[in-house]
């Protein structure tokens, strides 16, 4: 259906009302003044009448014409406020306008829900007073005021309260009007005043847990800049945290013109994840410490890496316990594998290398012999001269091996009185040389007794080789001891091998 406005009806209605006053004027005419027919008069305008009927035709159109645009201007206007109105009343924002005494004129349902009230209509007869304790209406009056009067308007934050007596935090601007009436539009912030206080709450947490850190602690950008650091992590770099805030670490603290090698900042950037590293460094002062540096990467919600957290802490007291762990670790080891009295190798540690030598043996087929050498006369020498002559018996013996084998070869005390080398990438003949010169050292060797009494101390040897098809190394230890046994049997003081 077509909506005809209304400025063109009354054009419309002026034109039938033209065409009505001429029929009109011709009725008359024809019926009452007898000037002729009325069909004769409506067409044709008689002499006397053309500007009388122009005349009249041009008032009622001008009369229409001004009528439709007046009426065409008041229902722009009217839109213009039933659109300002919806616009209003649609508003999330409260919206009052009250006159120079406070009165409420008009608000919208924003601002009576906001309120409090649950119609608009509720607040009629009241003042903007009713929504302010004294101390708000103090500020308004104090504040508020003369900003109007200077400026026209005033904005700021106000503690105002609902129907029910409740308050809630208001955020409000207000117009001076001509009349001196006032338009204030409010907005509820509670929500945001409280999250901005659970926010510089949290920030007073963090800031006290950050200061509260002892260790090196900084956080740097994508840029590489340091944009936070505690006391601490200056004192490490002997550098003012002022200094620092602000610059690239790699610029502030190592003078590169690009990040460091081995960046484990750089490495979070790159990986998105946490990594860790011991470092050596050296202080202003000159002393040295162990620490270990943290990263952990700060992610935004796209999973892009924005930040790094560095911590680092002093390891030195810990290195050092390593250390002697370590230290107290090899020394353990060594004396579970040492002879406390000769210093060689005891049986344990014989064994172990002589199973190792055995394989290697067999597998590159390369030459081993085995020597097992027993004192002579060792249980009359300690039977005579008691315990001390036999323990420096068995210490002259172990010094002078010590003082004939090569550096790959192994020598170690068997049990009690018995030593045996293990001499690698040794033949049996070479096993023989080295026996011989270790009796010829022997015979010319004496141990000195208290009063200056010497005793000639000689050794019975046995030799074995390891054999083809033979498994693990108990056998070719009993052949090196029959060898020696032997030697023994022989008269002593003498090498015999095993066949």
């Amino acid at each position: 259906m077509i909506k005809v406005k209304e400025e063109h009806k009354v054009l419309a209605a002026t034109a039938v009302v033209v065409v009505l006053a001429w029929c009109l004027n011709a009725a008359y005419d024809s019926k009452v003044s007898h000037e002729g027919p009325f069909l004769q008069l409506l067409l044709n305008v008689p002499t006397h009448e053309p500007i009388l009927r122009m005349s009249l035709t041009l008032s009622f159109l001008v009369f229409g014409v001004v009528i439709a645009r007046i009426l065409a201007k008041h229902n722009e206007t009217e839109g213009e406020r039933k659109k300002q109105s919806a616009a209003i009343e649609s508003s999330m924002d409260g919206i009052a306008i009250y006159n120079r005494n406070g009165e409420y004129v008009y608000v919208n349902q924003a601002y009576a829900s906001i309120n409090g009230y649950a119609d608009p209509g509720e607040l009629a007869g009241k003042t903007y007073k009713n929504a302010y304790d004294e101390t708000a209406l103090e500020r308004i009056d104090s504040v508020c005021g003369p900003a109007l009067l200077k400026m026209g308007r005033w904005r700021g934050e106000l503690i105002a309260k609902r129907k029910n007596g409740s308050t809630y935090f208001q955020e409000a601007s207000t117009t001076l009007l001509d009349d001196g009436g006032r338009v204030c539009v409010i907005r509820d912030i509670t929500w945001r005043k409280r999250s901005e206080e659970r926010l510089r709450r949290s920030e007073r947490f963090l800031n006290t847990m950050f200061h509260s850190i002892r260790d090196p602690f900084c956080i740097i950008d994508d840029e590489f800049r340091v944009i936070r650091a505690n006391e601490a992590y200056g004192n490490l770099k002997g550098k003012r945290v002022d200094d620092l805030i602000g610059r690239k670490c790699h610029e502030a603290l190592e003078n590169r013109d690009k990040v460091c090698e081995g960046c484990i900042v750089d490495t979070s950037f790159n990986s998105a994840d946490p990594c860790a590293k011991e470092k050596n460094i050296t202080h202003a002062d000159g002393t040295t410490a162990w620490v270990e540096i943290y990263t952990y990467p700060i992610l935004d919600e796209d999973g892009k890496v924005t930040h790094v957290l560095e911590y680092t802490r002093d390891i030195t007291d810990r290195k050092k316990s390593e250390e002697e762990k370590l230290r107290l670790i090899d020394t353990l080891e060594r004396l579970s594998r040492t002879d406390g009295l000769t210093g060689l190798m005891n049986r344990r540690a014989l064994t172990e290398n002589l199973i190792y030598e055995v394989d290697r043996a067999k597998r590159y087929m390369s030459p081993l012999s085995v020597l097992l050498c027993d004192i002579d006369s060792f249980k009359e020498i300690n039977d005579a001269y008691g315990h001390d002559v036999g323990d420096r018996a068995l210490q002259t013996i172990s010094a002078t091996l010590k003082t004939i084998l090569r550096k790959t070869d192994m020598a170690g005390r068997y049990g009690g009185d018995e030593f045996m080398l293990i001499l690698p990438e040794t033949s049996r003949k070479g096993a023989e040389n080295l026996a011989g010169k270790l009796l010829s050292i022997m015979r010319d060797t004496d141990l000195h007794l208290p009063d200056g009494k010497p005793i000639r101390l000689s050794m019975s040897i046995g030799i074995a080789e390891p054999l083809a098809g033979e498994t693990g190394v108990d056998a070719l230890i009993k052949r090196a001891d029959d060898a020696m046994y032997a030697s023994k049997q022989n008269g002593k003081n003498r090498v015999s091998s095993a066949k």
